[in-house]
């Protein structure tokens, strides 16, 4: 007797190596897969301007990315006593114009580097609501009057016309996958939530119809039709839990990760356990053995596995810092 569905995934025609670069942007659980890319090795860069969920916002983005066009301070809003920027998430907010400012364009410029070198641009569309600011689309409200902003829905067919356009001219050398994100957005209510997500659906359906380049990774699906069950929800009932994005991980490695990164792949995986184990004395000479070990290893894998993104690990057994 069969008590669930698994949806079955043909392989990308792009499967990744160490070798190739991706770039991840959207909602917060693009950031768990990028966090899982990460630690398994790969160059990745996710959310240069922090979480968004709203297509909109993603192509704006996007066009400010690959055109690296600086902010300045009169792109900056006061928000309470704090300078927040419509275009970014609150952690780049400060109560120093200057440093807001001076945050928000490292991020341009690392964005923009990111984006020239990626193979893959993966986008997770989280909402198909999305707010205005005097008529200008925002990515993150800051917490402002409620009345300061207008609210609509975006139509299949805008999605499908801004997103397109933006693929032409900002993604047309990359490889774009589209996903919609299984976050519920339960704020705008259930009705609306499944209506947000159809739009999304039937959006990157069509894109990825219309773009031979453009293809479409079932997380949204694999949570809702294969899971489908509330004990894979985290305790707001929103979020997908830490056993559900581990299960889509590992949907998603199938799909997307080239057989041949495997190894290194749980190299790197089982490194990083071990720069997350706490020692009951970080000042003994037992530890500091085991971080001369753990250099030896990196280094030792870094000559077989030379593609392998090791900048990151290597700080955490650094015997300098102990």
């Amino acid at each position: 007797m069969q008590f669930r569905t698994t949806i079955n995934i043909k392989p990308s025609p792009l499967l990744l190596d160490h070798s190739k670069r991706v770039m991840m942007i959207g909602s917060c659980f693009s950031e768990h897969i990028a966090e899982r890319m990460h630690h398994a090795g790969f160059h990745v860069a996710s959310n240069p301007f922090g979480i968004m969920f709203n297509p909109a916002s993603i192509a704006q983005t996007i066009e400010r990315m690959a055109s690296a066009r600086l902010y300045s301070t009169d792109d900056l809003t006061l928000s309470g006593e704090r300078w927040v920027s419509i275009d970014f998430h609150g952690d780049f907010a400060s109560r120093s114009k200057t440093t807001a400012l001076d945050a928000i364009n490292r991020a341009v410029e690392s964005g923009a580097k990111a984006l020239r070198e990626a193979d893959m641009v993966v986008l997770t569309l989280g909402s198909a609501w999305v707010y205005r600011l005097q008529g200008r689309v925002v990515a993150n409200c800051h917490k402002m009057p409620s009345q300061m902003f207008t609210r609509e829905m975006m139509s299949v067919d805008e999605i499908v016309a801004l997103l397109g356009e933006t693929i032409q001219k900002y993604l047309h050398d990359k490889h774009v996958v589209l996903t919609v994100s299984p976050v519920r957005h339960v704020a705008d209510g259930l009705d609306s939530n499944s209506l947000s997500k159809a739009m999304l659906r039937v959006a990157a359906a069509r894109l990825a119809e219309q773009f031979e380049r453009v293809e479409y990774f079932p997380s949204f699906e694999i949570m809702n039709d294969d899971l489908r069950d509330y004990r894979f929800y985290a305790e707001d009932m929103v979020h997908p839990s830490s056993v559900a994005v581990d299960y889509i991980w590992e949907r998603w490695c199938e799909w997307a990760i080239a057989p041949s990164a495997q190894t290194a792949m749980h190299e790197v995986e089982r490194l990083w356990r071990a720069a997350h184990h706490r020692p009951s004395d970080p000042e003994s000479e037992d530890h500091r053995e085991f971080c001369r070990k753990m250099c030896e290893r990196i280094e030792s894998l870094s000559a077989i596995y030379p593609d392998v993104d090791w900048a990151a690990l290597r700080p955490f057994f650094a015997l300098e810092h102990k």
